[in-house]
């Protein structure tokens, strides 16, 4: 088990299907250069010392994290990738119109 007063650091790691749970307690966490895939992270507003820096969010159930220096929740170069769901929606629909356009030439 990790001292209250130990920060974890992760660095290019990859995470799949996880669920993290910074509700309610202070973290000493650092997420550098992450990539966090179909992952549920739950923050609320008691959450400290977290850091997201280059991290890649995609089919996540966030879209953006907000910086809190006060907290201790720093916020850096993030990049949040629409669910695979609505990209795939999205690309049936431009296709049906390239489809529509060519038949209508």
């Amino acid at each position: 088990m990790a001292d209250i007063h130990e920060e974890r650091i992760f660095w290019n790691d990859t995470f799949y299907a996880e669920t993290f749970d910074f509700r309610g307690q202070v973290h000493f966490a650092r997420f550098d250069r992450c990539t966090f895939v179909k992952c549920t992270i739950v923050l609320d507003s008691s959450a400290e010392q977290l850091a997201f820096t280059g991290c890649t969010f995609k089919d996540c159930n966030i879209d953006h994290i907000d910086a809190d220096e006060a907290r201790g929740i720093v916020v850096r170069d993030n990049f949040f990738d629409r669910p695979i769901a609505e990209r795939k929606a999205d690309f049936e629909r431009r296709l049906a119109e390239a489809l529509n356009r060519r038949l209508k030439s």
